[in-house]
């Protein structure tokens, strides 16, 4: 099981993500085990029986939206973690690496977009004023390197870069995409779902 939920990282990959979404991902985890701890000990009543699975659900959207999206790329593909699916490209089948207001992998007439690490334009105008105010701490070359850019600029520049060497060490003769259902990301989402639906039911009967 809990490979299922956390599958094990393959050995020399690199994993993009945010650390923001991580740490706040698991601090939930830590406040609702704390709260399921305390209904468990003084609940007892249809309105504790809807917290506990408030809780619950709120631990698979934790789960969902914050825990299991990332990009990971080793050797032989890069794969994108989004919400409840999994989408894994051979580097052969990489065309272009794309940025901008997210991470997207072009591979033939498609292109698969990953749910991490998107910028909307106003977050991109923030950054880039705290660079400019930040730049004339930098070294001239440093400062013109950063200047604007986040970290959906750098993990494409990395992939970009993987996807490259990786093309020419494997030819341009990859299999195609596969984009599969992410089981453990639904049934996350979908047990605590029902449990709360009937949870209410029984507080109205």
């Amino acid at each position: 099981m809990t490979a299922a939920v956390f599958p094990k990282t393959p050995a020399g990959a690199k994993v993009f993500r945010p650390p923001a979404a991580r740490f706040f991902g698991w601090a939930w985890m830590v406040f609702a085990a704390a709260n399921l701890v305390d209904i468990i000990w003084r609940g007892d009543d249809a309105a504790s029986l809807i917290a506990a699975t408030v809780m619950i659900v709120g631990c698979g959207l934790a789960y969902v939206i914050a825990l299991r999206p990332r990009i990971v790329a080793d050797d032989e593909a890069v794969r994108l973690h989004n919400l409840i699916r999994d989408v894994r490209v051979p580097w052969g089948a990489v065309e272009r690496i794309e940025g901008g207001d997210g991470v997207y992998v072009h591979a033939g007439e498609r292109r698969f977009r990953a749910f991490v690490l998107q910028v909307s334009p106003r977050n991109r105008m923030r950054l880039e004023a705290k660079a400019r105010r930040e730049e004339r701490k930098l070294p001239d070359k440093v400062a013109e390197y950063v200047k604007g850019r986040t970290q959906t600029d750098y993990a494409v520049e990395q992939l970009g870069e993987m996807a490259e060497e990786r093309s020419r060490r494997s030819g341009q003769d990859g299999t195609e995409p596969a984009v599969t259902w992410a089981w453990p990301a639904i049934t996350a989402l979908a047990l605590p779902g029902l449990a709360f639906v009937v949870a209410v039911v029984i507080a109205l009967v």
